[in-house]
């Protein structure tokens, strides 16, 4: 339910501060004069409980930004859906609601703060209280909702046709019984079975752009890995995407991004006490490492020998092999006509 809000000289109170009749283009249009908490020429908030959903809506065209706060004292899954204007949702940290973009928030008690930026904006806010939150993860599972959380935010999500549809359908909603107690249950949980399918697409989707950013990566490691000045600030540049993110794809790889450059460079001086004669100080200094003894220590971690005994291993393998006569060869090194 709505605990305040700070549109200016405009507190909230037992009786609504009406302007008028009703605005018009409201969404909630089951709405009342007597869930009128404030109604001005800046400003519009209402709010309803109807069973165990609310149903809020603030509409505002003022200048400077204003705060909006709203709480629940019960497991409550909200959504909200930033029709016009922006704003943001401080909870620890901040998240930031676009305009035509909505998103689903569950919080088990207190309040919530909505950072609404100035200009033109109109908010809608449906609440479902939760008795049995074990019932709720088994019917939606991909929100991931258990006894434990305390509070947790879902993406953000364009509004789509299906969204705007939905909406349009809680709009003509009539100020009935029956409309308010069966018909707006069934749209909200049509609103939460479309939330829930745009998540798992939206989920498939980055898990393809995390696939296609952490080949470009390792590319890009790959190409420039003998880079003195290789940061990650610089592949972040490079690649088009937040540091962020890119610790995000490495992560979930096993990886740091330190570590794939590092092991790289550890691969290629493999490669180079194979087929160079270089010193093992000139392979570590060109591979970018500190010291050779730095490098040897990564490259036992790495091998499980030392450098010298790779190149021991290589000539005993080469000697094996220039020493065999054609009759010893093995039947995988032959070849038929």
């Amino acid at each position: 339910m709505v605990r305040s809000h700070s549109i200016p000289s405009i507190p909230i109170t037992d009786t609504a501060d009406i302007y008028g009749a009703l605005p018009k283009g409201r969404y909630f249009t089951f709405l009342n004069e007597d869930d009128i908490l404030l109604h001005q020429r800046e400003g519009y908030i209402a709010q309803r409980k109807i069973g165990p959903l609310t149903f809020i809506e603030a509409k505002c065209s003022h200048s400077q930004d204003w705060q909006l706060r709203i709480g629940n004292k019960r497991p409550t899954f909200w959504m909200a859906f930033q029709l016009l204007g922006e704003c943001r949702l401080s909870i620890g940290q901040e998240y930031k609601v676009e305009h035509q973009q909505y998103l689903a928030l569950f919080n088990r008690k207190g309040k919530l703060d909505f950072e609404i930026k100035g200009g033109k904006a109109s908010l809608l806010l449906i609440g479902l209280k939760l008795k049995d939150i074990e019932a709720f993860a088994m019917e939606w599972r991909h929100l991931q909702l258990h006894h434990d959380i305390k509070f947790k935010q879902y993406s953000n999500i364009h509004i789509g046709y299906r969204i705007k549809n939905t909406l349009t359908q809680i709009q003509r909603t009539k100020n009935t019984y029956f409309s308010l107690k069966l018909k707006l249950a069934s749209l909200v949980v049509q609103l939460i079975d479309t939330y829930h399918a745009d998540l798992i697409e939206q989920s498939k989707s980055l898990q393809q752009a995390d696939v296609s950013l952490f080949h470009r990566a390792k590319e890009y490691i790959i190409v420039h890995y003998m880079d003195e000045d290789i940061s990650i600030k610089q592949m972040v540049s490079e690649l088009r995407t937040s540091r962020r993110t890119l610790f995000r794809i490495f992560k979930e790889n096993g990886l740091s991004i330190n570590s794939a450059i590092q092991s790289i460079r550890i691969y290629k001086g493999r490669e180079m006490l194979r087929r160079t004669d270089l010193s093992v100080d000139m392979i570590a200094f060109q591979l970018q490492f500190a010291t050779a003894k730095y490098f040897i220590k990564q490259y036992v971690k790495y091998f499980g020998h030392t450098p010298a005994m790779e190149r021991q291993l290589k000539q005993r393998t080469s000697i094996s092999t220039q020493g065999r006569k054609p009759n010893e060869l093995s039947t995988k090194d032959k070849t038929t006509d």
